[in-house]
């Protein structure tokens, strides 16, 4: 029984690690192409043959970051994502947090509720908001994207910070109000810093987000507010696609949300096990 239980066991952890390395290569491998497509001709990218080898060339990057137009939407992103993503967290803490450990009537009601707000599709709201901004003052303006992508974060945020904050013991905080301290002091204090890996994690979710967001900043924006989702459709022209500067872009955009999940690792691994079902 043992030896077969073990042949069981082998095959189980063979067959779940051909699964893990195919889904891994379904996932990275667009992203290689991409990559290497950057740094091919256009010869070589429509040669219509598998090039293993090949000479790389940084033409692509150089015409690519050499215009003001994308470098100026990596900046609008960086401010866009960065501040959206911050105030989406402080705004979240505040709803979570007393969701998370007041007992009062209704509370799962609410934040199913806060929940299904993320469902609506964009394209149902832009024209409402697109009135709503232009009204105000702010079409067109950095402040009216973030805006819009602080509400469009900030369902998931709390629903994924609830569990977060559910996860820290009470004992804890009972310990924090024996010792002195009032509401603002415990969760600052002793709540915040257990439950900052799912904090980190959310927060990286919301970055991600608003990053890769295109409906709200391609209505909302002009041609100095673009986000990097909307600059990339410049290389997509009536004339034709430049798919190798289109690759370049796309590589560049891709980079600062690998530096933030490589800065924000440490917190993901420990971040995914907070708030999961037991």
């Amino acid at each position: 029984m043992s030896v077969a239980k073990g042949r069981s066991i082998n095959w189980n952890v063979g067959v779940r690690a051909v699964v893990a390395v195919i889904c891994t290569f379904l996932f990275i491998a667009p992203v290689l192409w991409m990559v290497t497509t950057a740094f091919k001709t256009g010869n070589q990218a429509f040669s219509g043959e598998i090039q293993w080898f090949f000479t790389p060339t940084l033409e692509n990057f150089a015409e690519v970051l050499g215009g003001t137009r994308l470098t100026y939407a990596l900046i609008n992103s960086l401010q866009v994502s960065v501040i959206s993503s911050i105030v989406a967290i402080l705004l979240a803490s505040g709803i979570a947090y007393p969701l998370a450990r007041y007992e009062f009537r209704g509370r799962d009601h609410i934040a199913g509720t806060i929940l299904s707000l993320r469902i609506v599709p964009p394209i149902v709201t832009i024209i409402p908001l697109f009135l709503l901004m232009r009204t105000i003052g702010l079409n067109g303006s950095l402040l009216s994207i973030i805006i819009l992508h602080v509400f469009m974060n900030l369902p998931l945020a709390v629903w994924l910070l609830r569990g977060f904050y559910e996860d820290v013991p009470k004992e804890i905080e009972e310990a924090g109000a024996i010792d002195g301290l009032g509401s603002i002091g415990i969760f600052f204090r002793m709540v915040l810093p257990l439950a900052m890996p799912g904090v980190a994690s959310t927060a990286l979710l919301c970055f991600v987000f608003s990053w890769n967001e295109f409906l709200f900043a391609s209505v909302l924006s002009n041609a100095g507010s673009q986000t990097v989702t909307v600059a990339l459709t410049q290389y997509v022209t009536p004339v034709g696609t430049e798919w190798t500067l289109i690759m370049a872009a796309g590589t560049v955009v891709a980079v600062p949300v690998w530096l933030a999940a490589l800065a924000a690792q440490k917190y993901l691994v420990r971040g995914l096990s907070l708030g999961a079902v037991k």
